[in-house]
């Protein structure tokens, strides 16, 4: 049977639910049929453009304010603390209120504030206090708004293509990783930061006119249909948040994929914070341009990503998921661990350990997704990704101790260091739990019965969501 929305065709698939068909990519890019997943991809990819450039720029300022790997890492603080205080907020919201308007106010808001922080800095009256209060008060913002962008991507398509909307949902950050921070580096050093803030409040501004195109209410069939939305509505925030927690904690399945990507937002992702200062200081010469290659260098991890994320795209339907994450997670953390062998032949050298890191870490974090979305019933999707964000937080957390290592040990010694022990930590939490990591996912069943079926999907059905 054909399905048709303007000039895309979906081919569907008669087969039982027990049979498996052979991952592949073809089938994960059937996704991009429905009009409203396609809308917030792109807005998700504009934004991500926006805010990856964001992050280069912004530590390129620290370290042209301030000269020191501490300052520069602790500038990561601002923008991580309101993700630890505030995500398991955004995803009570999420669970509550509508998505679409949540994600509105968190990217309106970062407009405003991207442009703000471009006005300062042409001004001269810029300095480093004032840009952490700014990351304090977009990171507010975000942490309202983005438990919401992947819950509301993956009710917009039919249950059994879920896993392949959450892999593919994960393009736009990793495709953005190669675009934002060379493009970032490159108008920060040679047009200037400022401009580079104008920019990015333009990519933001292009993000918020594509929600406005998705209509309100997707996902609200799946919301009256849950267990928990009576006593949600008679519990206070603070409740919400609670038992989502509970849930979580109650789950083995979940509590495991959250212990382990906290293990890598807490070690592996503070890392890409000393990029601006281990490329000036370790790997280029003096007098070079080294804003354009800390760019380069977060570009090379972030091609690395764009691959992995396609791959994961085509292996979300393998039923070896754990497995592949646990092995994606050690293979990414003894890359970073080589960098502190390479680093001695220069920026050359770090080239392939940066790229493979990239790509496998990206691998990791989107099974990990792609499971934890997965498990979670839709009426806790939005607090069970808050947790995904909440892990997010370590990165700031670690990132100001970690800078001062670098400045004591030298940063090349702790990628090697850090590495090494989340290759062990991962080795240990995939050998302690071995039915789980080297077993066989059975098929699920879609949780709402033949109603949300794919073969039940209609042409109408198509354009609305």
């Amino acid at each position: 049977m054909l399905l048709f929305e303007g000039n895309y065709s979906l081919a569907l698939n008669t087969r039982s639910a027990g049979d498996r068909e052979r991952p592949s990519l073809r089938i994960a890019m059937q996704v991009f049929a429905y009009r409203n997943y396609r809308l917030l991809w792109l807005s998700s990819a504009v934004a991500m453009l926006g805010m990856q450039a964001q992050q280069i720029i912004r530590g390129m300022l620290a370290w042209d304010l301030t000269g020191n790997f501490t300052m520069s890492a602790f500038l990561v603080l601002s923008f991580g603390l309101p993700l630890g205080l505030f995500s398991l907020l955004g995803g009570a919201l999420a669970d509550r209120f509508e998505k679409r308007n949540l994600i509105l106010l968190s990217q309106a808001a970062s407009v405003c504030i991207a442009a703000v922080t471009g006005i300062l800095v042409l001004t001269d009256l810029i300095n480093f206090w004032l840009l952490f209060a700014i990351g304090l008060i977009q990171g507010s913002f975000v942490s309202i708004g983005m438990p919401s962008r992947t819950p509301l991507m993956i009710d917009t398509v039919p249950e059994q293509q879920r896993l392949s909307a959450v892999a593919l949902s994960m393009m736009p950050m990793t495709a953005m990783r190669a675009i934002g921070p060379a493009l970032g580096g490159l108008v920060a050093g040679f047009v200037g930061f400022e401009w580079g803030y104008f920019g990015v409040s333009f990519c933001y501004l292009l993000s918020v006119a594509t929600v406005l195109l998705v209509p309100t209410g997707i996902g609200q069939a799946d919301r009256d249909l849950s267990s928990d939305s009576t006593s949600r509505s008679n519990q206070n925030l603070f409740g919400s948040i609670g038992s989502g927690l509970s849930f979580v904690f109650t789950n083995a399945g979940i509590r495991r994929l959250v212990i382990m990507m906290m293990i890598i937002g807490a070690i592996g992702m503070p890392l890409q914070t000393q990029f601006p200062g281990f490329v000036e200081s370790e790997l280029m010469p003096a007098n070079s341009n080294w804003q354009f290659w800390a760019g380069a260098m977060v570009a090379i991890g972030g091609l690395g990503g764009l691959i992995g994320s396609i791959l994961v795209a085509r292996l979300t339907q393998s039923n070896r998921k754990p497995m592949i994450q646990w092995i994606a997670g050690i293979i990414g953390s003894l890359s970073i661990a080589s960098i502190w062998i390479f680093s001695s032949f220069g920026f050359v050298g770090v080239i392939m350990p940066i790229f493979i890191s990239g790509g496998a870490m990206t691998a990791f974090m989107g099974v990990n997704q792609a499971m934890m979305m997965d498990e979670a019933p839709p009426e806790y999707r939005g607090r069970v990704m808050s947790l995904f964000m909440f892990s997010m937080a370590f990165l700031s957390l670690s990132a100001a101790p970690m800078g001062r290592i670098a400045d004591v040990i030298s940063a090349a010694t702790l990628f090697g260091i850090l590495g090494l022990l989340m290759a062990a930590l991962l080795v240990v939490i995939g050998l302690s739990s071995r039915a789980k990591t080297f077993g066989i996912e059975a098929v699920k069943s879609p949780r709402n019965g033949p109603a949300r079926d794919l073969i039940s999907t209609t042409p109408a059905e198509l354009t609305d969501r």
